[in-house]
């Protein structure tokens, strides 16, 4: 079995993301960092999971969840697959080949305590596309840019339109991340047919 340092050395190899391991790790990490006793548990969806970051080292690090991969491209998908058979997560990770957007209308909605988003885009795109996923009181957890202004970015008015409250906002050294909650019953008419072109806010 492999661990997730070997899997995030293989993505660099592979050009699927730059840089050195370690940075990576630790920003993976971060999104659990939102309190000193901060755990995850139960079901996570990833959003435009990539290569792997940071399902795939939360799934590792966090043996109680159980967790379903979002990712539209193909060849991603099988780099996906193979990364967790060779982590022996493949008993609760599961990778899904779909648009985010299309996911969030199956049998996914409303099925997520958590959902996870990095680099998944803007702001309405991410909470539009995350929040069908979440039970009431689940939580969206997403990185951010450090010199971001948080308000301007996640507008109260906005998050309304898909059920989202800001919830917290929080720093490591490698990263910088923020918390939303589903604090609504699931709206119905979204995610929208082609809510990525058309913006909510």
């Amino acid at each position: 079995m492999r661990s997730t340092e070997d899997i995030l050395r293989e993505g660099i190899l592979a050009g699927q993301f730059g840089g050195e391991i370690k940075p990576h790790g630790v920003h993976a990490m971060g999104f659990a960092s939102f309190s000193s006793s901060s755990s995850l548990s139960g079901h996570v969806v990833d959003i435009g999971s990539g290569a792997g970051l940071p399902a795939l080292v939360l799934a590792d690090a966090f043996p109680d969840t159980e967790w379903t991969l979002i990712e539209r491209r193909s060849g991603r998908t099988d780099l996906l697959s193979r990364a967790i058979h060779r982590l022996d997560l493949h008993d609760r990770v599961t990778v899904v080949a779909v648009d985010a957007a299309v996911a969030g209308r199956s049998e996914l909605r409303g099925s997520a305590d958590w959902v996870t988003a990095r680099s998944f885009g803007p702001p309405s795109d991410t909470a539009e596309c995350a929040a069908p996923f979440l039970r009431t009181d689940g939580q969206l957890l997403t990185s951010e840019p450090f010199d971001s202004v948080i308000e301007e970015r996640w507008p109260a008015n906005g998050l309304d339109l898909v059920g989202l409250t800001f919830t917290a906002e929080w720093e490591t050294t490698a990263g910088r991340y923020v918390r939303l909650t589903r604090t609504t019953d699931p709206i119905e008419d979204i995610p929208r047919k082609g809510a990525r072109k058309k913006p909510l806010f």
